[in-house]
């Protein structure tokens, strides 16, 4: 061989060499005897996502269980309503009952005082849920126009969508159209897609016809196991009367027939007990599974992202866990919303991808809109007080820290996010911001409308040594008792000269750009300028004032 090619040669067969040293380097890592430690966690993390994998699987296949003995169940009751005159007029008379019961309800959530409490019903739990309406028209507008724009075109149904104030989240609907939302369920949430979501699974439940199933169904169900009942009846006596024969046949025919007969008929009733499987249908989750999918499909239809459904999911486990309280209502336990955000991945993954990939490409997916930050700033501020009054302080905190960080300019969310931060904070920084939000509230306040803020500026003084602290604390006493007296005057209920919602309409006159207009005392004409009257000192009357959600409490 010629040296200058054997040089070659023998230069390329060296390059080789050191290109494979690493990945023989790797190989020998990789090939390294694991420490006993490191294969005992390799072992678990195994057996782990082993255990997940089962448990998934195993819920898979209850689910579908469910939904095909629902099905089978449905099929049944629909056959029986059109071909069985008495059991369809058994189904009308029930259903008609409760329309006419929701119909009730509705008027009385329309009607009554917001310091009431009714009770609801939800998974087998009776819960006191105070389920007053909201008293923002802002906010009751746009859920109500958002909801509207969600309703399925082919729908011959009408419906409304309405905001409950109360901080546990819920959301339910009625048979007759009404859909109904807690503020504490709308704080909870990022943007409109989620919003959307909550609606979309509650309006599945009228356009699916889940309460006149829920009236249907179990009157089927009776009908359907009482047939059941009797097939296997038939069946056992048939099975036992084989079993008498053969039982005498292999006796050689010795013995009493009647005794081989009785003995044959008590086996085919035992067999027969056997065959008497009742349907048992889990009608709460099935038709929950069913408006999950339904929401997820029309959010799709409507161009929401519906990718924010199990971002939601997540976000409210997380808030399970700090409070069990978060657990009431919509979302159920923790093991259902584990359940709920698995079912939203796998369809979102699977049957719903390309709907979603498509909407991607072309640019049309909504998560929120411009106006949501704001108006949701309002609920989130009065929802965080709620939320403190029912001590729910972690939910208070978030609420209010959100509003506020939204509109620095709220002298009701200042006041309240300081009064949370006073009552659960541990640290120096924390007393020291509530003291600067109190400052900034009395600022913001042009008004007097929350003569609480004073009360709680005194307080935060009033262990100064300082002489002109200590007369700083004394004037804001003084500023708190003239206020307080005027609001209980204007606040007065048996002339009824004032909306109920006066104090959101003041808030409104503010972003507006009017910040200091008062509605003037019963009885007195209103001045050119500033028609704000003197504060009284008038005795206050001894009569109790109506509350209100709206209103600043003590």
């Amino acid at each position: 061989m010629h040296p200058t090619r054997r040089r070659t040669l023998i230069a390329l067969m060296l390059v080789t060499s050191l290109l494979q040293m690493p990945v023989l380097t790797v190989l020998a890592q990789d090939s390294a005897p694991q420490s006993a430690e490191e294969k005992k966690l390799r072992d678990q993390d195994e057996k782990a996502k082993k255990k997940e994998e089962d448990r998934k699987e195993k819920e898979a296949k209850a689910r579908a269980k469910e939904q095909k003995k629902y099905n089978t169940l449905k099929d049944f009751a629909e056959d029986q309503y059109a071909s069985d005159l008495e059991f369809k007029d058994a189904v009308e008379e029930t259903y008609l009952d409760l329309q006419g019961q929701h119909a009730i309800e509705a008027y009385v959530i329309n009607t009554r005082p917001q310091r009431e409490y009714l009770a609801t019903e939800n998974e087998g739990e009776v819960l006191k849920i105070r389920r007053a309406l909201y008293e923002n028209p802002r906010v009751a507008e746009y859920v109500n126009r958002l909801g509207q724009r969600l309703v399925p075109d082919d729908t011959d149904k009408l419906y409304t969508f309405k905001v409950m104030v109360s901080p546990i989240p819920t959301a339910y609907t009625l048979s007759t159209g009404t859909i109904l939302v807690s503020t504490g369920m709308i704080s909870m949430l990022d943007n409109e897609a989620q919003l959307a979501y909550i609606l979309s699974h509650e309006l599945a439940h009228v356009h699916k016809d889940h309460w006149r199933l829920k009236v249907m169904m179990p009157l089927a169900e009776a009908e359907y196991n009482e047939r059941q009942e009797k097939k296997a009846r038939w069946r056992g006596m048939l099975i036992g009367a084989v079993a008498g024969a053969a039982i005498g046949g292999i006796a050689g025919g010795k013995g009493d027939a009647a005794q081989m007969a009785m003995y044959g008929a008590n086996m085919g009733q035992d067999i027969a007990r056997s065959f008497a499987k009742k349907i048992n249908v889990d009608w709460h989750q099935t038709q929950e599974d069913e408006a999950d999918d339904f929401a997820l499909k029309l959010m799709l239809d409507k161009s929401y992202d519906a990718q924010e459904v199990p971002r939601l999911y997540e976000n409210l486990a997380k808030v399970a866990r700090s409070d069990a309280r978060m657990q009431l209502g919509f979302l159920g336990n923790r093991a259902r919303i584990r359940q709920r955000t698995e079912y939203s991945q796998r369809q979102l993954q699977g049957a719903l991808s390309g709907k979603y990939q498509e909407l991607v490409k072309g640019g049309k997916l909504v998560g929120t809109s411009p106006e949501y930050s704001l108006i949701m700033a309002e609920l989130k501020r009065d929802n965080g007080i709620e939320a403190f009054y029912f001590d729910m302080f972690r939910m208070s905190l978030a609420n209010l820290q959100q509003s506020y960080t939204i509109r620095s300019d709220d002298p009701l969310a200042a006041y309240y996010y300081a009064r949370v931060l006073k009552q659960v904070g541990r640290t120096k920084e924390d007393l020291d911001q509530a003291q600067q939000l109190i400052m900034t509230a009395i600022r913001l306040d042009a008004r007097g409308n929350i003569p609480e803020i004073q009360l709680h500026r005194a307080m935060l003084l009033v262990d100064s040594k300082e002489p002109a602290l200590q007369a700083e604390a004394v004037s804001s006493l003084k500023q708190y008792i003239l206020a307080y007296q005027k609001k209980r005057i204007e606040m007065r209920g048996e002339d009824g000269t004032l909306p109920s919602n006066v104090d959101i309409l003041y808030d409104y006159m503010r972003l507006l750009g009017e910040k200091n207009w008062r509605a003037p005392q019963a009885g007195r004409p209103i001045m050119a300028g500033n028609p704000t009257p003197a504060p009284s000192s008038a005795p206050v009357p001894a009569k109790p004032v109506p509350a209100s959600g709206q209103r600043v409490r003590q």
